[in-house]
């Protein structure tokens, strides 16, 4: 078994669903759709708060997993578990969130819809090449931001404008048709 369950993050929503639920006896089949667990999670979760085996099947009273799971959330070993669980996820979301930093360029409102439809009519683009027009310094600074919005909203769209379609192969390779050329004239 694993030191930390998968489930153990979950400890306080598992006690609210068991305080609701109407059933007094838990189950493996049971622990199973009320805490929408998976696989051989439910056995172990069973076997850890000290289920006994009834038959084929360990079986725990209602209260008693209620009382074990308070039990468990107030571990220090498993509290140290969750909250090292949300540091991380503290720190994804704040690396998500520094990622989505403001433009250090200011650009006009019409320029700010980031599609690739809203590029204004002085950016063309074609397979393997890029046009912009523009008036002054300032002008071609706002249109390349615009142009970096939009390969960053729809990197797809745009490499199918700049590549172009794929090239097709000839049925026949050039080598083949040189010697079938050679074969005819011999």
């Amino acid at each position: 078994m694993n030191a930390y369950p998968s489930w153990i993050h979950r400890i306080p929503e598992m006690i609210e669903v068991l305080a609701m639920a109407d059933t007094e006896h838990i189950d493996r089949r049971v622990a199973e759709r009320l805490f929408d667990l998976r696989a051989t999670a439910p056995k172990a979760l069973l076997s850890r708060m000290g289920a006994d085996l009834c038959g084929h099947s360990l079986v725990i009273s209602r209260g008693l997993l209620m009382a074990r799971l308070r039990e468990a959330h107030e571990n220090l070993d498993w509290r140290w578990e969750v909250q090292r669980r949300g540091t991380v996820h503290g720190r994804i979301e704040a690396l998500r969130a520094k990622r989505q930093r403001p433009s250090l360029v200011a650009v006009q409102a019409e320029l700010a819809v980031p599609m690739v439809a809203s590029l204004p009519s002085t950016v063309l683009l074609g397979p393997g090449s890029v046009v912009i027009r523009c008036r002054d310094m300032a002008d071609l600074l706002q249109q390349l931001v615009q142009l970096a919005k939009a390969i960053d909203d729809d990197y797809d769209t745009l490499q199918a404008c700049i590549e172009g379609p794929s090239p097709r192969r000839p049925a026949v390779s050039a080598t083949a048709s040189a010697a079938v050329r050679i074969a005819k004239d011999a």
